[in-house]
């Protein structure tokens, strides 16, 4: 789900769409970003981090990554280059989470973080709601540091209907679909 979101984030299918059901043919107003050769930042590599990052490596990302609980053993498997958090945001194109919520990774996206990312990154949060920064988020997304945000998570779910990164024009939301796929559930 992390890479659907990634993919319709950098190529504004969700609002395309909706511009075509609107009987518009807007081609100019959705200019893209290729992935190809773009710098993933994964935060996090358990399972669902790691599958993530194989997969935009599939797409021809280069991934780099920041997780402070990886064991030295598990380094040389990974085919990820492991950086710090603060070089995960100066370098990354598109942020991903794949961290648990705890007292150490709530808001770990806030107002300082943005503050360092590469200008017009995007930010991915299929994890778990909470370890985004919402106004924060919001702030960065009016100041042109985020390109455009897809949000599977919120800290309340379901948020409020007048949620303004819910109605926000760059951002694209989904009800916590993270795990909702047959197979996933079995």
């Amino acid at each position: 789900h992390a890479i659907a979101l990634l993919i319709s984030l950098a190529r504004h299918i969700p609002q395309a769409t909706a511009s075509m059901k609107a009987g518009q043919w807007e081609k100019n107003k959705f200019m893209g970003m290729e992935l190809f050769n773009r710098t993933l930042g994964v935060l996090g590599l358990g399972n669902i981090g790691r599958i993530v990052a194989d997969r935009a490596r599939g797409l021809g990302m280069k991934v780099i990554a920041h997780d402070p609980y990886l064991s030295e053993k598990q380094i040389p498997n990974l085919d990820v280059e492991l950086v710090s958090f603060d070089v995960l945001l100066e370098r990354a194109d598109a942020i991903t989470i794949h961290v648990p919520r705890t007292k150490d990774t709530a808001g770990m996206l806030g107002k300082a973080a943005f503050a360092k990312v590469r200008p017009g990154v995007l930010v991915v949060n299929a994890a778990r709601g909470g370890i985004v920064d919402e106004t924060a988020l919001l702030d960065a997304l009016n100041a042109g540091r985020v390109a455009g945000a897809a949000l599977d998570v919120f800290a309340t779910e379901p948020p409020k209907k007048d949620h303004p990164l819910v109605a926000h024009e760059r951002v694209i939301c989904t009800p916590h679909l993270g795990a909702s796929t047959e197979q996933a559930q079995v």
